[in-house]
């Protein structure tokens, strides 16, 4: 633990080298020449015991990767495409801070999570300061590691790495090569199936339950915040807080669950007092996530929005596919220009991919991938007056309508609203203290399907179980990710007018 003297000599260092690394628009990435006897040694030391009192204490947050020899940097998919691409000094410092910020979020779950009767560096009445030590610690090992001439930099891209969800050693002892031949008959019958009762109209004789955003006050156009919207020096654009509030509101769905029970209902997670997760149906929320992707030279805003259901109830003891949790994320991918581009279902365990490509995509003839994805037609909506409406059987949630809604039907439906994503990986217990709801491999606690018994070889961890963003693998056959940030050049190209 910091001592106030140390924290003040810490904080004087940082200062100085943030003149070089935040000051100016093109940020030189060079050594503050530390000459303290121990500071950096200091720094390395407490990511190490951080590092150790998050792994005992079980609350590693997996949702990012580490970067090895780097504890202040985690990547993700996205940023780790960086990797092998020529980038002057504000396109790498850029990059560097993108990770670190990821790092810093991460840190700031696990230490939320910690147990209160942690050791006294991580003691109940000092997790502030320790957040700050991250910061701080964080920034003069950045300096420090990146200075003019520093070998570092081509260590560093060596180093950021995503590992793919899928177990080589499984697909081995699996006998995988024989196994996806079976696979891939199962997966051609359900893409059979979803095709023959997809349609772009509303359901027919449903008892429905219909679930839409909060009422918003006048909002910009989509167009409006992209053009005012700046973008890096890696291309990614920099949104405002409160414009990037109105794109998701701009976009959020409405919701039309087939209703028999409670188990069709969306609601909050939350931990029982027994300890155990549950979904609070009283209180109906969307999550909302950012992300980015990449379509040929351009950097593409992608619109996150996931629902929990209490479960997908068995049909019987031996359903492979029933269990604990269930729900959906629909994902919408924006153009350059702000408008949609392409649509996205799937399941939080990586199942059920669905994608509904706009005009501007053209599908190619020949998809790079083993496992083709289901590829189904697209109502057209307008945001301004209408609701892309997302319309799920009972019990399974299987997404068989995509339609247009008036918005003027909003005082008939259940009314949802916009949580940050980033909460389920810190809810509060009962009890004490914080917990997150996936476990160190991303996998949703308590939800795990008899599945896993039967596709293990396929490659992917734990089958049919939900699983935290960022760690959905999408495909049985072959390897493919939700995140995965090439996926729209292996299937799409731009249409020409």
């Amino acid at each position: 633990m910091f001592r106030s003297r140390s924290m003040l000599h810490l904080i004087s260092i940082l200062w100085l080298s943030a003149l070089f690394l935040t000051g100016c628009a093109m940020p030189h990435i060079r050594s503050t020449q530390i000459s303290d006897g121990g500071t950096t040694e200091s720094c390395a030391d407490f990511f190490t015991s951080l590092d150790q009192q998050i792994a005992e204490a079980g609350v590693m947050d997996s949702g990012t990767f580490r970067v090895k020899d780097y504890p202040y940097l985690r990547t993700n998919r996205f940023l780790a495409s960086f990797r092998e691409e020529a980038m002057d000094r504000e396109a790498f410092a850029t990059w560097v801070n993108h990770m670190q910020a990821l790092d810093q979020e991460a840190r700031g779950y696990e230490i939320a999570n910690l147990p209160a009767d942690a050791p006294p560096l991580v003691s109940a009445n000092n997790r502030d300061e320790l957040k700050g030590n991250v910061v701080t610690c964080g920034n003069l090992l950045k300096a420090a590691d990146f200075q003019d001439a520093n070998p570092r930099i081509e260590e560093l891209r060596k180093e950021v790495n995503a590992p793919d969800e899928y177990s080589l050693l499984h697909r081995a002892l699996g006998f995988y090569p024989l196994f996806s031949v079976f696979v891939s008959l199962g997966v051609d019958n359900w893409h059979a199936e979803a095709i023959k009762s997809f349609s772009t109209k509303p359901p027919a004789d449903w008892s429905t339950t219909r679930y839409v955003p909060e009422k918003s006050g006048e909002l910009p156009t989509s167009r409006q915040i992209a053009q005012k919207t700046r973008q890096d020096a890696l291309g990614i654009p920099a949104y405002a807080p409160e414009d990037l509030q109105a794109l998701f509101r701009i976009y959020a769905p409405a919701w039309e669950v087939q209703t028999q029970d409670d188990q069709d209902k969306i609601g909050a997670p939350f931990w029982t007092p027994e300890g155990m997760l549950g979904v609070n149906t009283e209180s109906p929320f969307t999550y909302t996530l950012l992300s980015f992707t990449r379509f040929g030279k351009d950097i593409l805003t992608q619109l996150n929005y996931i629902i929990w259901f209490p479960s997908r109830p068995k049909k019987n003891a031996l359903d492979i596919y029933g269990g604990f949790l269930d729900g959906v994320n629909y994902r919408v991918t924006l153009d350059k220009t702000g408008e949609p581009l392409l649509y996205e279902t799937i399941h939080n365990c990586g199942c059920w991919y669905m994608a509904f490509p706009s005009k501007g995509l053209h599908v190619r003839d020949t998809i790079d991938y083993a496992e083709s994805p289901l590829i189904l037609p697209t109502p057209e909506v307008n945001p301004v007056s209408e609701f892309m409406t997302i319309a799920m059987t009972s019990r399974a949630h299987s997404i068989q309508h995509l339609y247009p809604l008036a918005r003027e039907t909003q005082s008939q439906s259940t009314v949802y609203s916009l949580a940050d994503y980033g909460l389920l990986r810190s809810l509060p217990r009962h009890t004490d203290g914080q917990a997150g709801m996936f476990d160190r491999n991303g996998v949703g606690i308590g939800s795990e399907r008899l599945e896993r018994f039967i596709l293990w070889p396929t490659g992917v961890l734990s089958p049919g179980s939900m699983r935290q963003w960022g760690r959905q693998a999408v495909a049985f056959v072959g390897t493919r990710h939700f995140d995965d940030p090439y996926f729209m050049d292996k299937i799409f190209m731009e249409t020409d007018f």
